[in-house]
């Protein structure tokens, strides 16, 4: 019935595509009073092949338009004539233009009968429910798909009405067939027993078949037909085979074409008795086979099984033990048993020399300490063993089938590498090939190092491939590169020490006309009468002593001795710092601030390698605003609390980076200009502070807001403050009568002047002697109170004159009193623990000489007072 329609919805769309024409009677086609035109007028000889034509509205005024209708009401009769002859299912159909207002109705029916059908008052009203009824009210549902409805009921005759709507612009067109119920009622069903339904979308039963069953069968006795809600048939529509109701199973399947469900229900009983009654002919012929079949596999089994096994089990036994037994089979056997014999003897051969290659190539290549690395022509790695995975940190299941150009080769050396193998192929001399040279490759994080590679070319098979064996030269580079740095580091060490010596010697010389200087300013302050002059005298005097504080540090740096720690004073010691750099800070422009907390506790140090810290801090500082501009600015701050005493150096220069903030303390690591530092000032400077169970950081902030600044901290232990001896007052240099006889031995004649003027002016009686052996003359000759003597002379030097003085009076060796330019030599140490003399550093005072003096013949004086 669906295709049928559909047939027929083209022929409405077009109904001339017959392509003949078809006689009508447009004579009849007449209107009513409403001026309404019908064929109610049709002779009753023409009534069973005609259409009904109804045209309703103003537009059919025109008559050759009502004709052109009614021809093709005609063509489209012709058309459903057919069909209903071809299948007799329609019992009525009509052709519907809503808003032409044309109606094609065949078989021909009396208008007035087709409104009552409708129960419909005009022909505008009627065609309205037409489209309501079929769902085609809207435009959007014009779509080509068949509306099914079924009417069924004691006060309509039950048929079937489809619906199809007829595309056309502008308007809507549908096609309506009518047919009887009964044609459902011809349906044939294949099983034998249950009950058959066909019910709508509302749970209607349109079909209601009964087959042939006991009469004990519940389904099929009851006479009345059930009511089947929507839910239940949703519900037996998902089930996957029926659906248990009772004693009976519902199955449900959905029409393909039509909104309807059919449903069979079955006893369930009865289904089990239907199945085994039909299983039987099938479980006898399956017995049957399966003996058959039994028979057959136990010849087989024996003919070809049962030796097959046998020859398996020889296999997997030859396969383990050469010596295995062989197996009784049959005499048509006994070539395979002879052929799988001999094929494993030719495996064991062939097995046993692969395996002696291939523990010579492991012996080789896989526990080689180079990276081997094997390619093809074209790059692609086929062979990387243990070492080259160590070396690139790469798996060799990573690497194998992958090009070696862009991940063990580098970009920069992968052109080159490239055009190398280009040259292979094409039986150039390749560059690289065959010679050993020095290259970078890269690691699987990108970083590349240094490699010694060596490349040769075997030929496997028709191929050739390329082997490289590579050795990491990272370690041998930076070793060498090291060995320059230590070589260059100990040269500038051999340059400084030759300084050093140069530096001790010139301030050793230095140390005798300083001598005289303040000697001689001394006295000069003692005589002058005038202020003005005697102040002249004093900055005289301040200038010589700050010039010997500078040659003492000088001889501190030059001078190795071993570490002596004793009661110092930190400010003291910056103070010494800024007093030997501070020319080189005023020339550079640099503002120096001092913010030194006074009365610090001592420390128990070693002077000299603080001194050296506190020194290389304010040098580094000093060369680290050479390359800034003005202003350029150094601070010193020092300061304690109850368990440490710290000192601070900050400058406002350019800083330390970040990424070399953690690297600055290392050795040979500087963020200077290349020439101007070695990189050991501040790794040698936190030993330091370590050794003396403190620290020394760069701190995140400086105090200007930029630069570095470098915090040194030492712990506060006990230590006895080392004893400020003031300068004697002017006055105590004044002769104050019958102090003793002094001998002054010294080969410097102006220095000796001095220090007999110095003395005579406090009331010694002094005698000169200008070198040892001299003096040894006079106290032959005379008696002295005390010895004044150099440490170092051309013929007997002070060493040589005490043992002799000690020889002849110990108790005038008790009171010698040595003078020297340098008392952090071997020679003045070793005199110092052997003599136990008191010891007087060039360049003094006049008033530390007397000071001294005055201490060796305190004793020789107390019994008189």
């Amino acid at each position: 019935m669906r295709e049928d329609l559909l047939r027929l919805g083209v022929a409405a769309r077009a109904p001339g595509f017959i392509g003949r024409d078809v006689q009508v009677d447009k004579r009849s086609l007449a209107p009513d009073a409403s001026g309404t035109y019908s064929l109610d007028a049709l002779p009753s000889l023409l009534r069973d092949v005609a259409p009904q034509v109804i045209l309703a509205g103003r537009w059919w005024s025109d008559a050759t338009r009502r004709a052109a209708s009614v021809e093709r009401a005609a063509l489209f009769a012709e058309q459903a004539r057919l069909t209903m002859l071809r299948g007799g299912r329609f019992s009525r159909v009509t052709h519907v233009d809503v808003e032409a207002g044309e109606v094609w109705i065949y078989p021909w029916v009396a208008s007035s009968q087709w409104l009552s059908e409708l129960s419909a008052p005009a022909v505008e009203q009627a065609l309205q429910d037409v489209a309501r009824k079929a769902g085609l009210l809207d435009e959007s549902a014009f779509q080509d798909e068949v509306r099914w409805r079924a009417q069924a009921g004691a006060d309509r005759p039950r048929r079937i009405t489809l619906a199809v709507p007829v595309p056309a612009a502008p308007g809507r067109r549908l096609l309506v067939a009518d047919a009887s119920l009964a044609a459902l009622d011809a349906v044939e069903f294949d099983a034998a027993s249950g009950r058959f339904w066909v019910v709508d979308g509302d749970g209607r039963v349109l079909v209601d078949h009964v087959a042939q069953a006991p009469a004990s069968n519940a389904v099929t006795a009851a006479e009345a037909p059930p009511r089947f809600e929507r839910e239940r048939v949703a519900t037996a529509l998902v089930a996957p085979l029926a659906q248990p109701i009772g004693a009976a199973l519902v199955a449900a399947r959905p029409s393909a074409v039509a909104p309807w469900v059919a449903l069979h229900a079955i006893d369930r009983a009865e289904l089990r008795r239907d199945l085994l009654m039909g299983m039987w002919p099938h479980i006898a012929a399956g017995v049957s086979l399966l003996a058959l079949f039994l028979a057959i596999a136990a010849w087989i089994w024996r003919q070809f099984g049962q030796p097959s096994l046998r020859l398996v089990d020889y296999l997997h036994r030859q396969a383990a033990d050469a010596n295995a037994p062989q197996p009784e089979v049959p005499a048509d056997w006994a070539p395979w048993l002879h052929l799988t014999r001999d094929t494993f003897a030719a495996w064991r051969e062939a097995a046993a020399r692969e395996q002696r290659t291939e523990a010579l190539k492991s012996a080789i290549v896989d526990h080689a300490l180079a990276a081997v690395v094997t390619t093809d022509s074209q790059g692609v790695i086929l062979e990387f063993n243990p070492a080259a995975q160590r070396m690139f940190a790469r798996t060799r299941e990573e690497m194998l089938g992958r090009p070696a150009g862009g991940t063990i080769v580098p970009d920069s050396v992968r052109d080159a590498y490239l055009e190398d193998l280009r040259r292979l192929r094409r039986g150039e001399e390749p560059h690289l090939i065959g010679r050993r040279v020095e290259m970078t490759a890269r690691r699987s994080d990108g970083s590349e190092f240094p490699v010694d590679v060596l490349l040769w070319q075997t030929q496997c098979g028709e191929e050739t491939c390329v082997t490289a064996s590579l050795v990491d030269v990272s370690e041998r580079r930076a070793a060498n590169e090291e060995i320059a740095r230590q070589r260059e580091a100990l040269r500038q060490a051999e340059k400084l020490a030759a300084m050093g010596s140069l530096l001790a010697g010139v301030a050793h010389e230095l140390n005798n006309p300083l001598a005289i200087v303040m000697g001689r300013a001394s006295l000069l302050e003692d005589k002058c009468g005038d202020p003005a002059l005697r102040a002249d005298a004093t900055r005289i005097r301040e200038a010589a002593e700050r010039c010997g504080r500078i040659v003492r540090s000088f001889l501190a740096m030059a001078r190795s001795r071993p570490a002596v720690r004793t009661a110092v004073r930190l400010n003291d010691l910056a103070l010494g710092a800024v007093d030997l750099l501070q020319y080189g800070l005023r020339t550079g422009g640099i503002e120096l601030e001092q913010q030194l907390q006074p009365d610090l506790p001592p420390l128990l140090a070693d002077a000299d390698k603080l001194g050296q810290v506190l020194l290389n801090l304010i040098v580094n500082a000093q060369q680290a605003l050479m390359s800034v501009d003005p202003p350029r600015r150094i601070r010193i701050e020092s300061g304690c609390d109850a368990e440490r005493i710290w000192l601070r150096v900050a400058d406002n220069g350019l800083g330390v980076p970040e990424a070399e903030r953690e690297r600055i303390f290392a050795a040979f690591v500087t963020t200077k200009a290349e020439g101007v530092g070695t990189g050991v000032g501040l790794a040698v400077a936190r030993s330091v502070a370590i050794e003396h169970g403190g620290s020394l950081r760069l701190e995140a902030e400086s105090p200007f807001g930029r630069g570095a600044c470098f915090r040194l901290e030492l712990p506060l232990h006990a230590a006895v403050a080392p004893p400020v001896e003031p300068a004697p007052a002017v006055e105590t240099l004044a002769a104050t009568g019958g102090a003793g006889r002094v001998l002054v031995v010294d080969d410097e004649p102006e220095l000796a002047a001095m220090m007999r003027d110095a003395l005579e002016a406090s009331g010694f009686e002094v005698a000169i002697a200008e070198s040892g052996a001299v003096a040894l003359a006079l106290l032959d000759e005379g008696r002295f109170d005390a010895v004044v003597s150099d440490l170092r002379m051309p013929d007997l030097d002070g060493r040589a004159l005490w043992r002799a003085i000690r020889e002849r009076d110990h108790e005038l060796a008790g009171r010698f009193v040595f003078v020297t330019g340098d008392t952090l030599s071997p020679l003045a140490s070793e005199f110092r623990r052997e003599s136990g003399a008191d010891g007087l550093d060039k360049p003094f005072s006049a008033a530390d000489l007397v000071q001294r003096v005055r201490r060796c013949t305190a004793a020789l004086q107390a019994p008189a007072r």
